[in-house]
């Protein structure tokens, strides 16, 4: 059982939650860096980066998620993560991850060279990368 007091926590994508629920704490990867947030925290704001988010429910279960870019917003108790994707630890095959790290840095180097989108490529290079962490 939680030592600490419940704040509501959702984890949203564009194809729906991956986590909703109470939870002690959630860890995101805000762009300036990690953020711890439990409940009572001050309302905020923030951008965050591709990286690892990880949700330790309130019966000290950690679920862990490797996520692409987005936001996170907190209010009230309440903790809102919205981000482009997230895959939980265990579904991500460590093969798979590092040959999507392969093609995305791939792309990145031909954006950089004026063939494609350097924006996106960064971000889906920043992704991989992020799920080729989680899965070691």
């Amino acid at each position: 059982m939680a030592d600490h007091d419940a704040q509501r926590v959702d984890v949203i994508t564009p194809e729906g939650p991956v986590f909703e629920g109470e939870a002690e704490i959630v860890v995101v990867p805000g762009s300036a860096g990690q953020l711890g947030i439990m409940a009572n925290h001050a309302p905020l704001v923030s951008s965050l980066k591709p990286g690892q988010l990880h949700v330790t429910d309130m019966q000290g279960q950690r679920h862990e998620f490797a996520t692409d870019g987005g936001f996170v917003e907190v209010r009230k108790n309440e903790t809102l993560v919205l981000v482009g994707e997230a895959v939980p630890r265990d579904q991500i095959d460590a093969g798979e991850a590092r040959a999507r790290l392969e093609r995305a840095q791939a792309q990145l180097e031909q954006a950089r060279g004026g063939e494609g989108d350097r924006y996106r490529a960064e971000r889906e290079a920043a992704f991989a990368e992020a799920l080729v962490q989680a899965s070691s």
